[in-house]
């Protein structure tokens, strides 16, 4: 069984109050490493991932599969997870 490899995420500005400052101009897109897998992420987890100006929380808004053969694309990684979604 094929797990999901890859996130699109928004960038988190900062926590007001607890309710996070996202900026919502644009989703970003990094790969889930194999040993972050074993534990997967959710939608509405909040994750530190690479970033050309050093590692920066975003929150999860979609996880699934993407092949490397099919895209051609590579992403940045995603560092560990932070902070899970709450249970439903």
């Amino acid at each position: 069984m094929d797990t999901n490899n890859t996130i699109k995420a928004l960038h988190v500005l900062g926590n007001e109050d607890g309710v996070l400052k996202l900026n919502t101009e644009k989703f970003f897109t990094w790969h889930i490493s194999k040993k972050i897998r074993e534990e997967p992420i959710q939608k509405g987890d909040i994750v530190p991932v690479r970033t050309k100006l050093g590692p920066k929380p975003v929150l999860v808004m979609d996880v699934y599969r993407e092949e490397f053969e099919e895209t051609q694309k590579r992403y940045k990684r995603v560092i560990k997870i932070l902070e899970r979604a709450p249970e439903k």
